[in-house]
């Protein structure tokens, strides 16, 4: 390789690194406020949804009533369940007792 293309292969690297070096400056700062951005968007709608969602204290205490009310219609269910479970499992000895005479032998 002669000198000339030499110096331009070196002129090549130094501008690769200049734009390396402030790429990697300006895109810190440009990722900084993009951040700060990104942060007060989400704190502005935070505060809308607050606003639209009435987070007040009578929707909550109304929330946890009806939550209760669930609880409580559900545990009613639960053991209601479980007494029909208990006179089935008494009632299936007699029933099968009951079935086995009857049954005539096969044989």
């Amino acid at each position: 390789m002669n000198a000339l293309a030499m110096v331009d292969v070196a002129a090549v690297v130094v501008a690769l690194a200049g734009g390396f070096a402030l790429g990697t400056i300006f895109g810190r700062n440009l990722v900084a406020d993009l951040a700060a951005l990104v942060h007060g968007l989400e704190s502005r709608v935070g505060s809308v949804e607050q606003a639209v969602g009435g987070s007040s204290a009578a929707a909550t205490q109304a929330a946890t009533h009806k939550h209760a009310a669930a609880i409580e219609h559900h545990a009613q269910a639960t053991e209601k369940l479980a007494g029909a479970i208990a006179a089935s499992a008494s009632a299936a000895p007699a029933a099968i007792a009951a079935a086995a005479t009857a049954a005539p032998k096969q044989g």
